[in-house]
């Protein structure tokens, strides 16, 4: 929903005001939490009142080029998912998806350990390759095509993913019996909550 309703305000003349202020709204509410969990709060939070005060009396300026809020989002968020799984691919390291696979599935075969690794890197090069589409079309094509690109193909796309992958999987594994993506979200969030875990 948030998607298409930055993709309708990329497209609509004289809504760079409102397109400023709701790019720049995730990045307040990451700051904004961030903020309330550190030990320097109060600080924090001043200077993120200053700096919202500052967005909103310069909001003018600004929104003749509110399209980087938009695309700091999504090549920001691409880059961070493809650093994330490729890093799990370091030497010593657990591929992302290998621990997604064990939370679901426990103890898994060398097969499934080697499949899952190749899994991990083929999510690194997607992502990859979608935060490079989003950079080439934002530098070189109109507003409104990197927008359908970014807000409404995205999302198609990281679905298509899935069910790629998991054709790739019965073709690669036959005798396994395959999760379902209700269960490849529960390891990811299980995954991801383990890390935070180990991160505080």
């Amino acid at each position: 929903m948030y998607e298409y309703a930055l993709h309708r305000v990329a497209q609509q003349p004289g809504a760079q005001v409102a397109g400023l202020l709701m790019g720049a709204a995730p990045f307040v509410l990451l700051a904004l939490s961030f903020s309330w969990r550190s030990g320097w709060r109060l600080p924090l939070l001043i200077l993120l009142g200053l700096a919202c005060a500052g967005l909103w009396l310069l909001r003018a300026p600004l929104s003749l080029h509110f399209g980087w809020t938009y695309y700091l989002q999504h090549m920001g968020a691409n880059t961070a998912l493809g650093l994330m799984f490729g890093r799990s691919l370091r030497r010593g390291q657990l591929p992302l998806c290998t621990q997604f696979a064990a939370i679901v599935r426990g103890p898994l075969s060398p097969a499934l350990k080697r499949y899952t690794r190749v899994i991990t890197l083929a999510w690194t090069l997607f992502f990859a390759v979608m935060a490079t589409v989003s950079t080439a079309l934002f530098a070189l094509a109109p507003i409104a095509a990197w927008s359908t690109f970014a807000n409404l193909c995205s999302p198609l796309l990281v679905a298509l993913m899935f069910v790629v992958e998991a054709g790739c999987r019965r073709f690669a594994l036959p005798g396994l019996a395959h999760a379902g993506v209700g269960e490849a979200i529960q390891g990811y969030r299980a995954a991801m909550a383990a890390r935070a875990g180990l991160s505080r």
